[in-house]
């Protein structure tokens, strides 16, 4: 996998099924990596680790911030010599000044006064929950084998010793309806982690989602369907300062995609639901400006352009579709927010909550 171009580079080392105490229904790392599974989990030997975070330095130059990650299982669920081991590999390369610090993820209930205390002597900057719900039904139809109060008193302590935090929250799991997602979503909101990662729920080769699956008694939620969930769940959070870092699964060389048999997966997730928004607002302002012609200009801060024109021009050929436009010419806009659309002399930005129209028509 070839890093991002973003100022912020996190190298991830991959240690699938290891530390982890419960096999969730939903979880097979083998499934997409290709490495380890629940009953022999996959830990890279330390010289790996090594090779692999020269491997990320490489492209490290110009970044603003290097982190070290450990991903994939559950860390703070290894055994102390072990999460140690990983520690120490880590520390060295921070020491030396080539990295900023450590992170990593683990369950919630693997955040305890003990895994914290060897945490102290170590520069760890954040740490990632999976809490994929915060409705104990939810949990409990997926084997998660934690509940919502752990994830609650997990928070608390990691900031308490001042951590970053980042939430990581699955959309469409067993049990899920509509209305528990709502009320999830605002549990995990309401502990202000400051990040969010979403995932939709799709059903792994060999997994137990996969049985149910096959058996008719799991439906995976439609593509459209995880998609509004998450772009719900997007604006919710960027509301409250909240950055979502990642939505959907992120293709790479370590992730196979023939071990998706079922779900929501789609390889431009995140760009489907960023879409989706722009089309909101579109239509919003079509419906409430009408336009009285049949040329309509819409603007956008330049880095919203393909957002608002949509996959393959699936936005502005549903306007087209559903409204009087023969033309839709999309212009760049330096000096909207990337958060907001105007046309037809309006303006609305759906983050912000706020519909107006323009002092001046454009």
């Amino acid at each position: 996998m070839v890093p991002s171009p973003f100022r912020e580079l996190i190298i991830p080392l991959f240690i699938p099924h290891a530390g982890c105490p419960h096999h969730c229904i939903f979880c097979n790392q083998h499934a997409v990596t290709g490495q380890g599974s629940f009953t022999s989990p996959a830990l890279p030997t330390l010289a790996e680790m090594e090779a692999e975070i020269e491997r990320w330095l490489g492209w490290s130059s110009h970044r603003d911030s290097v982190e070290i990650s450990f991903y994939g299982g559950t860390f703070l669920g290894l055994p102390l010599a072990v999460m140690s081991e990983c520690l120490d590999l880590a520390h060295r390369y921070v020491k030396a000044g080539r990295v900023r610090g450590i992170r990593f993820s683990t369950r919630p209930d693997t955040v305890t006064e003990e895994t914290l205390a060897l945490l102290a002597a170590y520069p760890v900057t954040t740490v990632e929950l999976g809490a994929q719900s915060m409705e104990d039904s939810v949990l409990t139809a997926s084997t998660r084998g934690h509940c919502a109060a752990d994830t609650e008193a997990a928070m608390a302590r990691l900031k308490e010793r001042g951590y970053r935090t980042v939430l990581q929250m699955m959309v469409g799991l067993p049990g899920e309806t509509r209305a528990l997602f709502d009320t999830s979503l605002s549990r995990m909101l309401d502990l202000s982690p400051h990040s969010l990662r979403i995932y939709p729920t799709v059903v792994l080769v060999g997994s137990g989602l996969e049985s149910i699956w096959r058996q008719g008694m799991y439906h995976p939620l439609t593509l459209s369907e995880a998609v509004s969930r998450s772009k719900e769940a997007w604006i919710s959070a960027t509301r409250r300062g909240i950055q979502v870092i990642r939505m959907g699964l992120q293709e790479s060389e370590e992730m196979r995609l023939e071990g998706i048999c079922a779900g929501p997966h789609h390889p431009a997730f995140g760009h489907l639901v960023h879409s989706e928004r722009f089309l909101d607002m579109a239509k919003q302002i079509a419906e409430c400006c009408p336009s009285s012609g049949e040329e309509w200009w819409v603007r956008v801060h330049p880095r919203s352009i393909s957002r608002m024109r949509g996959l393959r021009n699936e936005n502005l050929n549903y306007l087209r579709d559903h409204y009087a436009f023969k033309t839709i010419h999309v212009a760049a806009d330096e000096t909207l927010e990337e958060t907001a659309l105007a046309a037809g002399g309006c303006i609305v930005d759906s983050v912000r909550q706020t519909f107006a129209k323009e002092k001046e028509c454009w």
